[in-house]
């Protein structure tokens, strides 16, 4: 079996998005991890995503607080576009690609 990569934990992606701007920003991760070998650390994935977004937006995911990205509200035109929900990525998305790459890591020892 091949070395695979982190890229792996991103699909499928979530049945519900919390703002428009969360599958761009779910996309850009993808794509940053697709040549970072399994297995990888759950906790530097963590650091990894909250320091891509604070990158991103100027702040940490925050519960009940959106942050606008410029950059996404370029890619596609409407009132929400360039918005990340603070409250899905720290109690969706980042809890779910933890438990993914928890699991996609026994499969690589």
């Amino acid at each position: 079996m091949g070395t695979k990569s982190v890229a792996l934990i991103f699909d499928p992606e979530p049945y519900q998005w919390g703002l428009r701007g969360d599958p761009f920003l779910w996309q850009l991760l993808k794509k940053r991890y697709q040549t970072v070998e399994l297995p990888y650390s759950p906790e530097t994935l963590r650091e990894d995503i909250l320091s891509v977004f604070r990158s991103l937006t100027g702040e940490l995911p925050e519960s009940g607080k959106d942050c606008y990205v410029e950059q996404f509200a370029k890619t596609h035109v409407g009132m929400s576009t360039g918005w990340l929900c603070g409250d899905f990525w720290i109690g969706t998305a980042i809890p779910l690609l933890i438990e993914r790459l928890e699991q996609a890591n026994q499969f690589q020892i």
